[in-house]
């Protein structure tokens, strides 16, 4: 199986295959939507205010299993589990047998794993202490103690596997920035000498690579200068273009070949609104729609390795919704059991196509299924969320218009026994290009757990919603694109659903600058807020960028928010920086930071406490030594410090329940 969500697959640090998850809903190769919610004037919730779980069964929960895929003959199961106080990978024949349990031989925990060709070792990623430098390490499954092989031992260098070449179970493709930080080659790996070929060699401003099935170089999508992106295809020994695409249209994916080899499965929104799945022709460049959803962009297909076309597409409208190409394989997915609103994520295929791993999920877990053409499917462990989701929140889709009137969309959590009006966290995501999906979150269920309703606004420039609306962000960072947040909390407490005094704003990265805008830009707006690797100034961001984002990154944000090198872009960059504003908070704030952090450096948040104190203002600062730019930490002790930080402020600050202190 081979998958691509969209523009995530445009990331900087590509890890399509490891964290591929894909929702759906419908089972009858039809699109399921669900309308969002229209929140009563009385938003209280039944029920009596939960037992405040403790913050180990979140986030350092040793009977946690996750990610379960088949192996490509089918024959074997994989999975993440805890062992030895970490993530490792685990595996097991399909029917039953003796469990493999791979010895990493580091006390960082996996998140995710590859299996080979062969079916008898696995592929993962890992990197020093958060730092996003990743090596791709190869492991036995049948000698799960033997310390694994690091495939990419190349110190400073980002790796991931590229393509499991199934007629060549002796090698894998891997895309590298070793020869050049600034861009990623193509690169055969032997697996016994472990020597690497160069395959495809970056010209200085390739953005991303396709191989075929067998691992030959065929297609590359070519940055063409500061507002142009080519896709070219190999041709009698060298490149030829196919198609032109404007900036806008970063999120074109690659998804391969079809069966006949004459045609590319594409995602992408060139000339049109709405990213879609495209089929086109190698010889004329010519395409054929194969679908499209008509309310939002196309958020990832899956393709059958088999049948080389796409098996499913997926998309979120709200709720999650699917469209199946195999009629088969919807039969066999209607007979899981599923609960209204559930959706579901199609993890694995194995190569003959009869067998497919799945989760259900709700807002308050995961049930994992083995499922086979022809059988009924075969439940494999739930997610430990299940035994406490009595304790857990409601998470519903929302709609309201921006002052300007401008349509968004979002969801909202609410605890059991929730008293409107209540206390209430803004919980602002990354990116900015990016998005909230429904489905269960470990950090907006803790917060519901702790008696709080919970808010996600998809701001205008979030994925998923077409480039109209992308766009309605450009030159918006602290202007219209914070408007629509503090749009979002005057629509809570219009509805009765938050106390206007009980407001906090909390988020991560691009949400972490959203928080510091939040506190000092509108400081009266919210109770307190909580910024999470966050920048503090826009021109030391870009400035401090790491080297692979130049071809990616680095023309969005001359876009999107400015050139720093031109004095007037500067001066307005550095007006819209929480740093110029910090004698303007009023509230208290607590910032934290990964001091391997390579995308937003450990000092903007130093600087930002910095400015912070000299103006007498109330703020706190942890720095985890060891992490980078995450919030899934590679270290639980990390991760169970850094939640019982906010538990703690936000208990003080909007009078939340706090958990028990978590053990040493």
């Amino acid at each position: 199986m081979r998958y691509t969500r969209g523009v995530h697959r445009r990331l900087p640090i590509r890890q399509a295959g490891f964290l591929a998850t894909l929702a759906l809903v419908a089972c009858s190769g039809v699109l399921s939507d669900a309308p969002p919610l229209t929140v009563p004037l009385a938003a209280s919730m039944p029920g009596e205010p939960p037992e405040p779980v403790p913050l180990w069964r979140f986030f350092a929960n040793r009977e946690s299993t996750w990610g379960y895929k088949v192996s490509p003959d089918g024959q074997r199961l994989g999975w993440i589990a805890s062992h030895a106080r970490r993530a490792t990978v685990f595996s097991r024949p399909v029917g039953d047998g003796q469990v493999s349990i791979i010895d990493t031989h580091s006390p960082r925990s996996v998140f995710g794993f590859e299996w080979a060709a062969d079916s008898r070792r696995i592929f993962y990623l890992q990197d020093r202490d958060g730092d996003e430098r990743y090596h791709v390490y190869l492991a036995s499954i049948d000698a799960p103690w033997e310390r694994p092989i690091d495939l990419t031992p190349w110190e400073g260098a980002t790796s991931w596997v590229h393509r499991v070449p199934r007629n060549d179970p002796g090698h894998v493709v891997i895309m590298s920035n070793r020869r050049d930080r600034t861009v990623f080659d193509l690169w055969r790996v032997n697996l016994v000498a472990r020597e690497a070929t160069l395959i495809a060699e970056n010209p200085g401003d390739v953005m991303d690579w396709l191989t075929d099935w067998d691992g030959a170089p065929r297609a590359r999508l070519r940055h063409g200068g500061p507002r142009e992106r080519y896709l070219e295809v190999a041709d009698a020994g060298g490149w030829r273009r196919l198609q032109t695409f404007d900036l806008e249209e970063f999120d074109a994916s690659m998804l391969g070949l079809t069966a006949d080899g004459r045609g590319l499965w594409l995602l992408s929104s060139r000339g049109r609104d709405r990213r879609s799945l495209l089929r086109v022709d190698l010889a004329t460049g010519a395409e054929t729609l194969a679908y499209q959803h008509p309310r939002v962009d196309v958020d990832g297909v899956v393709l059958g390795e088999r049948v080389r076309a796409p098996v499913a597409a997926f998309a979120t409208p709200d709720y999650p919704a699917a469209h199946l190409f195999d009629p088969q394989l919807a039969a066999a997915l209607a007979t899981l059991p599923r609960p209204p609103h559930s959706g579901l994520r199609l993890r694995s295929l194995d190569d003959g196509g009869e067998r497919v791993t799945v989760e259900v999920f709700t807002e308050r877990g995961v049930e994992y299924f083995l499922v086979e053409r022809g059988r009924d499917p075969v439940s494999l462990a739930r997610s430990v969320s299940m035994t406490f989701a009595d304790a857990l929140g409601t998470t519903e889709p929302i709609v309201f218009d921006a002052r300007d009137g401008v349509r968004l969309h979002g969801y909202l959590t609410r605890p059991p026994g929730f008293r409107a009006p209540g206390p209430m966290v803004l919980h602002v995501h990354g990116g900015h290009w990016a998005r909230d999906y429904w489905g269960y979150d470990r950090v907006v269920q803790l917060l519901a757990n702790r008696g709080y309703a919970v808010l996600q606004v998809n701001y205008r420039g979030s994925t998923g919603y077409g480039r109209r609306f992308r766009e309605l962000a450009v030159g918006e960072y602290a202007g219209k694109m914070h408007d629509d947040l503090i749009d979002g909390v005057r629509w809570a407490v219009a509805r009765g659903l938050a106390d206007p005094a009980r407001v906090a704003i909390y988020g991560g990265s691009y949400g972490g600058y959203s928080a510091l805008v939040g506190m000092t830009f509108t400081p009266t707006v919210f109770a307190c807020g909580v910024s999470v690797v966050g920048m503090s100034n826009l021109t030391t961001l870009f400035e401090n960028v790491p080297p692979h984002w130049k071809l990616g990154y680095v023309p969005l944000f001359l876009k999107y928010v400015g050139d720093p090198s031109r004095p007037e872009d500067r001066a307005r960059l550095e007006a819209k920086s929480p740093l110029f504003r910090a004698q303007d908070a009023q509230r208290p704030i607590l910032i934290i930071h990964g001091a391997r952090d390579e995308r937003v450096k450990l000092r903007e948040s130093e600087q930002m406490v910095e400015a912070l104190r000299r103006a007498g203002k109330d703020v706190r600062f942890v720095v985890f030594p060891d992490e980078g730019h995450r919030r899934d930490y590679g270290n639980w002790r990390n991760a169970l410090r850094h939640y019982r930080e906010v538990e703690l402020f936000l208990g003080e600050c909007l009078g939340g329940e706090v958990g028990p202190p978590p053990a040493n």
